[in-house]
């Protein structure tokens, strides 16, 4: 792709800067030469600019800058016309301005409020709904036909007034990250949209498909906010019993009768996607939290629609149901090392020929999930970055896998790091590969901090850091913070242990999680 040319910096030539005037008056053309060597570097960072040295645009660091251990600074863009006093807003005497990056594809537009308005009034209420559309349609690729963020939640809202509340706390509360200045509008929507939930629940419990609908949403904004931890587990578990409530699910169900699912729901589209919706950030729950899903999610994700992608996972539809599969196997291995714990050394030979028949049946789970997920193909598509971003997940959920069976064989352990490493390794490269903004960013923050929990060259960390630091910058989601921040430290103990060559082994993350107390949402 050719470079734009700035006409506003680039100087044209006039006819007196290229004429000269010889002695007797009379004008001869000038004689203009060519500048020899380099030029300053007119693009790129500041620091590389000041050093005039080429910049490779890495952003938010360049390669020179990592290398050098220099402050990678970044000019501020310059507006075409004069920008509106919205552009920009002082809080604290601090201006706060919006990220931007240039030669990619914008942020969202945001279309401010005024400064007097609150939640109520209507010009807040649209602008509000615009920026949510906005937002979603600027985040999703393409190439994703079904973006069910905006063809189930919006047509829906236009019949339920708790669900336009609930999209409107979501939309606000992810201003107030972008700028504090809706900090206070954002709580407003928030309690508003608490209490629209809690009425809908007591007034019509019969109604599933708008209850869950709001439940999602307002667990997918606590989860970005993650200002109280716990919030979007709670809404989540309410999420659970609303589906358990009104949707029959049957011991033995194999995905085929899907109109016992759906009963519920007045539109079958909508009930598959909000089911959808829910086993995503449940499955994804039982392996942040090491912890069972909260419903048999590998259910409702069987429901899909042909080969559309989803807005979620994309095509990883058969990822997430393996996925599922390997918590089911975690709580084998728990519920071992649980008997080994507590076993007493005189236990009798029965005893220990169930251990040992449990330890091969775990080996045996483990070469079926493994072989499950080599002989996957992902289903073909036009977008590349859809494909690298299905295989990131491959990827993540035998790093996954590989994790629970080092807990239950330990005698694997030194087998399993080649592969680890591996998958590591190829999450980082597809990550590398994919175009800012061509998927969902906070979608690929389950793969990242997978890839990042297990990555030990330093190669491997910088290229994870530097993708979510931003998705931070780009999105503002903290629950990327707070993954980070358990990265950050996982990172900083193991480069002490092997400082110092401590004799015990690598920290691992889920130990992080648990000694602070972190709810880690990854979805």
């Amino acid at each position: 792709m050719c470079d734009l040319i700035d006409w506003t910096t680039a100087s044209i030539p006039t006819p007196s800067s290229i004429m000269s005037e010889g002695p007797s008056g009379r004008q001869f053309p000038r004689r203009i030469t060519k500048r020899k060597g380099t030029t300053r570097e007119r693009t790129g960072c500041l620091t590389c600019r000041q050093r005039k040295k080429r910049c490779d645009l890495g952003y938010p660091v360049c390669t020179q800058c990592v290398r050098l251990n220099y402050k990678c600074k970044w000019e501020e863009p310059r507006p075409l016309v004069q920008e509106s006093t919205h552009s920009t807003k002082e809080v604290s005497n601090q201006t706060v301005n919006i990220p931007f990056r240039l030669s990619q594809v914008p942020d969202p537009i945001l279309f401010w409020v005024d400064d007097h308005s609150d939640n109520t009034s209507r010009s807040s209420r649209r602008h509000f709904l615009r920026y949510y559309a906005q937002t979603f349609t600027h985040m999703l690729t393409t190439n994703i036909e079904n973006n069910s963020f905006l063809s189930v939640f919006l047509p829906m809202a236009m019949q339920d007034s708790a669900l336009l509340n609930a999209l409107i706390a979501w939309s606000s509360s992810h201003l107030s990250l972008r700028d504090p200045a809706f900090q206070q509008v954002a709580m407003q929507n928030r309690l508003t949209a608490m209490r629209d939930l809690r009425l809908s629940l007591e007034s019509s419990p019969e109604n599933a498909e708008s209850n869950l609908a709001i439940t999602l949403v307002l667990c997918s904004m606590e989860s970005i906010m993650a200002d109280n931890d716990k919030a979007w587990y709670l809404h989540l578990m309410g999420a659970a019993g609303i589906i358990s409530s009104r949707v029959c699910i049957e011991s033995g169900f194999d995905g085929t009768s899907s109109s016992k699912l759906l009963q519920s729901f007045d539109d079958a589209h909508t009930g598959r996607w909000l089911l959808r919706n829910f086993a995503y950030h449940d499955i994804l729950m039982a392996v942040a939290l090491d912890r069972e899903p909260l419903l048999p999610s590998h259910y409702f994700v069987q429901l899909d629609e042909g080969p559309l992608a989803d807005s979620y996972f994309g095509l990883a539809s058969e990822i997430l149901t393996i996925l599922y599969s390997i918590t089911a196997l975690n709580k084998k291995v728990k519920s071992l090392n649980a008997d080994l714990l507590h076993s007493d050394t005189s236990s009798n030979i029965t005893s220990h020929k169930t251990r040992s028949s449990s330890m091969s049946e775990i080996a045996s789970t483990f070469s079926s999930l493994e072989l499950r997920l080599r002989e996957w193909v992902c289903p073909p598509s036009n977008d590349e970055s859809l494909i690298l971003f299905t295989e990131s997940y491959r990827s993540s959920a035998l790093l996954y896998l590989y994790r629970v069976v080092r807990r239950g064989l330990p005698g694997l352990e030194e087998g399993l790091s080649p592969k680890t490493a591996h998958e590591v390794a190829t999450v980082v490269a597809n990550i590398n590969k994919m175009p800012t903004r061509s998927l969902p960013e906070c979608t690929l923050l389950f793969p990242l901090f997978l890839a990042g929990g297990e990555a030990s060259e330093e190669s491997h960390i910088k290229s994870i850091r530097h993708k979510m630091l931003d998705m931070i910058e780009s999105r503002g989601f903290r629950n990327v913070e707070v993954a980070l921040s358990v990265l950050e430290k996982l990172w900083r103990l193991n480069l002490e242990r092997k400082a110092t060559r401590a004799t015990k082994g690598p920290v691992d993350w889920l130990d992080i999680v648990l000694q602070d107390g972190v709810l880690l949402s990854l979805s």
